[in-house]
């Protein structure tokens, strides 16, 4: 049994809310939306169709008021939305959804909530098996209707024969992962050294672990300017501050001992004054523009954007530098995480790097200014390209595009079925387009590409890959 609670896309607490980046309104067209949060808030998490749909609208998972599925695991990363599998014309595949149904894990069935000629396309969140029917969380909320109360699949939509593999018209597999934290370690409390050093974050939501690694249990994140003693002699942790894989162990204002990353504190204060923005952003490779530089009075040329670059979001605020490396003096500005990044490196040469650590993007802001962030604070908002409209191809050369999810399939067909399979591949994974003017399909939905790989050809989903 798949346990959460149910919530209802016409609530009145968010049924005007517009969903995604359109007019229409949750409570019209939220089904899909809401079956996501009750799906979410069963592996653990605490959402409501308002948050779930401001975070997906920030992180790029609408097309108009199209809810993207793949763009999940970029903002809740224990939820993988695997494949759709379309049964309009076919039976549903109901031993398989047996099967993840027992196995606990979510899964979403697209039905026909209306009578009318045509498929009047609704989302529910499959519980449970019941006999040769599904008891199901229902999205919509009909008279009579409360969170206790069964609602069965085939007694509420029955226009296509009442039957589960009739009725059922796709199905929305998803992988679940739990999201339990772990037991905190034990801590033995060190002295404070006789010669105290102290050290600053030089950003907000700096962590302090117990280990001096990024997978370190978690303790807190501190605010920019928390002031940290050094439980390393001075000498050490002089010497580690602001370098790149180095950590540094300190106690908080709390006594809150850990460890903390050193390319992220500084041994003054960021202020205003120390981090304030220049009329133009110094080219990262040179000095600031010196006095003789030609033409002092305008801007530099800024860099052309790649065709295909991708579109990227911080995961929290970041900062935009004018060289690749944590430093008070080359700081440009601060990047909220709703703010939209455009790479200006190509989509080959960037997707390697998202997510990772020690790694930098050259990127353009929202405001014009050119810099560098840090690659792994930084995630690409489903495969979006930043000029859609550019479909030239680039010099004749083969098109190479990445997987932007996990466990995309690679088919003998452009058709959704298990028949058509030939493998899954990971998020990352390199394609090669085969046909004439695929490129001109990336990103969008609906369509499909012809690719290859080292041991394979077939068809991939347009909307699953980027440049």
């Amino acid at each position: 049994m798949f346990v959460t609670k149910n919530l209802y896309q016409n609530d009145d607490q968010w049924k005007n809310t517009a969903l995604g980046n359109s007019k229409e309104t949750i409570g019209s067209w939220g089904c899909l939306l809401t079956s996501v949060t009750m799906l979410l808030n069963g592996i653990g998490y605490n959402e409501t169709p308002v948050t779930v749909n401001d975070k997906m609208k920030k992180a790029g998972g609408f097309q108009g008021a199209l809810f993207i599925p793949s763009v999940l695991p970029y903002v809740w990363a224990n939820c993988v939305y695997k494949d759709m599998q379309n049964c309009e014309t076919t039976p549903a595949p109901i031993s398989y959804i047996d099967a993840a149904v027992a196995a606990g894990k979510p899964v979403i069935l697209q039905v026909d909530w209306n009578k009318q000629a045509g498929l009047q396309t609704h989302f529910v969140l499959v519980k449970e098996k019941k006999g040769n029917d599904y008891s199901i969380y229902d999205p919509y909320k009909y008279g009579g209707d409360a969170p206790d109360k069964e609602v069965l699949l085939t007694t509420r939509y029955k226009y296509n024969g009442a039957k589960l593999a009739t009725e059922i018209s796709a199905v929305l597999w998803f992988e679940n992962y739990s999201i339990a934290q772990p037991e905190p370690p034990k801590q033995t409390k060190l002295s404070l050294p006789a010669e105290k050093f102290v050290v600053f974050a030089a950003e907000d939501d700096l962590a302090l672990r117990a280990e001096g690694s990024v997978t370190g249990y978690l303790w807190k994140r501190l605010m920019k300017n928390t002031e940290l003693i050094s439980l390393e002699t001075k000498a050490q942790a002089q010497a580690k501050v602001g370098k790149q894989g180095q950590w540094i162990q300190v106690q908080d204002p709390t006594g809150q001992q850990g460890f903390v990353a050193a390319w992220y504190v500084s041994d003054k204060k960021v202020t205003a004054s120390s981090s304030g923005t220049p009329a133009t952003s110094p080219t990262p490779s040179t000095s600031p523009t010196p006095s003789t530089s030609p033409s002092p009075s305008k801007s530099p040329s800024p860099a052309p954007v790649p065709a295909g670059a991708l579109a990227l979001y911080p995961t929290t605020q970041i900062t935009l530098r004018s060289k690749p490396v944590v430093a008070t003096d080359n700081i440009i500005r601060y990047v909220n995480a709703t703010e939209q990044l455009i790479s200006l490196e190509t989509a080959e040469q960037a997707i390697p790097k998202v997510g990772v650590q020690d790694q930098w993007i050259k990127v353009k802001d929202s405001t014009g200014k050119e810099g560098f962030v840090a690659a792994w604070f930084v995630k690409y908002a489903g495969g979006s390209t930043a000029q859609a409209n550019n479909t030239t191809p680039s010099s004749g050369a083969p098109v190479k595009v990445k997987t932007t999810a996990e466990a995309v399939s690679l088919r003998k067909q452009p058709l959704v079925s298990d028949a058509t399979l030939i493998k899954r591949v990971p998020i990352g994974y390199e394609f090669t387009i085969t046909e004439t003017g695929g490129e001109s399909k990336i990103g969008k939905n609906d369509q499909w590409i012809k690719v290859k790989d080292a041991t394979s050809e077939g068809y991939i989903a347009a909307w699953f890959v980027a440049r």
